[in-house]
């Protein structure tokens, strides 16, 4: 279930037990946003349905906060506009180069590339993984960048934090909230 903010920001919770990270939507008149698409297909898309129960308008723009496997293995599941940092962009090009069978898996895991809940969420909730490959970023940004919604606008803007060297933080400046990982 999405948890209401103000008549135009959601966001569904997180589920620790399942490596499911706070998943956000910002809705203006034209477009909406969604901010970090989920950790697997089936992550993204309980996000969907939950967003189909809303009268809002279509989603245009995916923005990924940060390049770690549970904030971005979601995105092919949304017909939309992915947005990165260009240190995000950097870390996502690495997986694409990834298999996703089960014994490129296990090999991730046995190298440190992938830590065994990663391994266990792609096995249960990314069908057909034989042919798998994340879809690339279309807009890359290096600092800042500025989105207008409809009568909505949402800034982007990478920072440094102590969760990762990648983040970037979503502020909506006329409801001053920040959503930031």
């Amino acid at each position: 279930m999405l948890n209401k903010l103000s008549d135009t920001i959601y966001y569904l919770s997180n589920q620790d037990d399942r490596e499911r990270p706070t998943l956000g939507l910002v809705c203006g008149n034209r477009y909406s946003l969604i901010i970090d698409p989920g950790n697997s297909a089936q992550h993204a898309k309980d996000f969907q349905l939950e967003i189909e129960k809303l009268n809002v308008p279509p989603v245009k723009y995916v923005v990924i906060t940060h390049a770690h496997w549970d904030h971005f293995l979601g995105m092919n599941e949304f017909d939309a506009t992915v947005i990165v940092n260009s240190q995000t962009n950097e870390i996502i090009k690495e997986w694409q180069n990834y298999s996703y069978d089960d014994s490129s898996l296990e090999k991730y895991v046995n190298t440190n590339q992938m830590n065994s809940m990663c391994m266990k969420i792609i096995r249960a909730d990314i069908p057909n993984r034989d042919n798998f490959k994340l879809k690339s970023p279309e807009i890359v940004f290096e600092n800042t960048l500025t989105i207008d919604l409809g009568n909505k606008i949402c800034m982007l803007e990478k920072i440094k934090s102590t969760h990762t060297e990648d983040a970037t933080i979503a502020y909506i400046p006329d409801e001053k909230v920040v959503f930031f990982r």
